[in-house]
């Protein structure tokens, strides 16, 4: 079930001509405030490129050279920062822009009542305001929905309304200008490179199952399937995904943003979800119909320990196969590799960790501020998870990207206080476990 890598220098130049057009091509068309932020980004990103770079090429990794990279790279970073910072503009002079002068407190008074919300202070914010007043009662999500359409009734789809609660847990109001929330139009170089990086996903997937990897595309076809029929259904945008190629899965997925704002945290359960079961059950039944034509097809014989990775595969395939693991070696259908790299692919996605779609499952259902603390026992499970590979240093540094990629929270919802009943908070849970049966290895006895 293994591969080689000869075609790993390909696919690392490929890769890195492909950045550097996607890059070039979008640097070239920033102001220079926007180029030091992207430098910055730049910056970070380097040493854990190096390091990849290495590990395709079958180079030893110098630690020293990378320590050093990285303290040159944070200086630079702290360089660049400083040089930005000299060029922004005054945050005094944000403040007073147009729109904030329009959303004036008493303007804001007369428009929404007493009625639900009182308004009570304005602070200018973005372009917009945040917005303290007295809770009058009813449902927030009714509340929520009575305060849009007056806004609306006055401005049009000029501002968005954010109902948030504060610090003190109190209902508050985040009014922001609709450019500063929705994407109207997604760059033509986030397109190329979503493409090319299908492209490449597509060639290493191939390759941890031959002439059968290709099958994996099709896990990928649901889950962002999923992601965009639940999306669609209400009423948002999502950006093109960027997909994450690595040998030994195959990829870890896609990096799936919001081009619009999730009108509630329902809404944002029911977008994760989608995607998860969907990849997720397509997984499983190409596992399934893997282990069913094993052993009678032209197989790859392996020891049956190496389904002893994963708990619920091992199960799954003691189901399917019975006594036919206990012998020494059992010729398994490539279907059963594909289905496997789909279920962990699925399981690493669903790690309660930032902005991944298992941390969305726990915002939308317990708030950020219990997703902070599930990321902590999310990274601690996935560090647990790669000692336990065999592929520790391309593993751990495919997941490192996966969660830097990923390691903020997703962005408020417009009601961000109506919680999700209790039945999606029930599955969360359920689904959770799912994903470390999936991680964690069996144990024997």
């Amino acid at each position: 079930m293994g591969m080689g890598h000869g075609w790993a220098p390909g696919v690392l130049a490929g890769g890195i001509l492909l950045l550097v057009v996607g890059v070039g091509w979008r640097l070239a068309r920033l102001p220079l405030p926007q180029k030091l932020a992207w430098g910055q980004g730049i910056l970070l990103g380097l040493p854990w490129a190096v390091w990849l770079g290495a590990v395709l090429l079958g180079r030893r990794v110098n630690v020293t050279l990378i320590l050093g990279l990285v303290v040159a790279t944070q200086l630079g970073y702290v360089g660049l920062g400083w040089w930005q910072r000299r060029l922004s503009t005054p945050p005094a002079v944000v403040e007073v822009s147009p729109p904030a002068a329009v959303l004036s407190l008493p303007a804001l008074q007369e428009l929404f009542g007493w009625e639900h919300f009182f308004v009570t202070a304005l602070r200018p914010y973005r372009g917009g305001a945040i917005v303290s007043g007295n809770w009058r009662g009813g449902q927030p999500a009714q509340v929520h929905q009575v305060l849009t359409e007056k806004l609306c009734s006055r401005w049009g789809e000029r501002y968005r309304l954010f109902l948030v609660a504060d610090p003190q847990q109190r209902p508050t109001l985040v009014i922001l200008p609709r450019e500063e929330v929705d994407t109207d139009k997604l760059p033509v170089w986030w397109l190329g490179l979503s493409g090319g990086l299908l492209a490449l996903t597509l060639v290493t997937a191939g390759q941890i199952a031959p002439g059968w990897g290709w099958w994996l595309g099709l896990v990928l076809l649901a889950h962002e399937g999923g992601h965009g029929w639940q999306a669609r259904r209400y009423g948002v945008r999502l950006w093109w995904p960027l997909w994450l190629p690595t040998p030994e899965l195959g990829t870890l997925g896609a990096v799936t943003r919001f081009a619009t704002a999730v009108p509630h945290r329902t809404a944002l359960w029911d977008i994760a979800m989608a995607g998860l079961l969907a990849g997720g059950g397509t997984s499983l039944l190409l596992l399934l119909v893997g282990l069913g034509l094993s052993p009678a097809a032209v197989g790859v014989p392996v020891e049956p320990q190496w389904l002893q990775t994963s708990w619920l595969v091992e199960t799954v395939a003691r189901w399917v196969l019975g006594a036919q693991l206990a012998a020494p070696l059992v010729r398994l259908h490539p279907l059963v590799t594909v289905g496997w790299a789909g279920l962990v692919v699925t399981a690493l996605q669903s790690l309660p960790v930032g902005s991944l779609d298992g941390g969305r499952l726990v915002q939308a259902v317990y708030g950020e501020s219990v997703l902070r603390a599930a990321t902590l026992v999310g990274l601690v499970v996935l560090l647990i998870w790669g000692l336990r590979q065999p592929w520790l240093s391309w593993g751990m540094l495919a997941l490192i990207v996966l969660v830097l990629l990923h390691r903020r929270p997703e962005r408020p919802n417009l009601d961000d206080i109506t919680e999700p009943n209790d039945l999606r908070a029930f599955l969360t849970l359920g689904w959770l476990l799912l994903a470390l049966l999936v991680l964690l290895p069996w144990q024997a006895g």
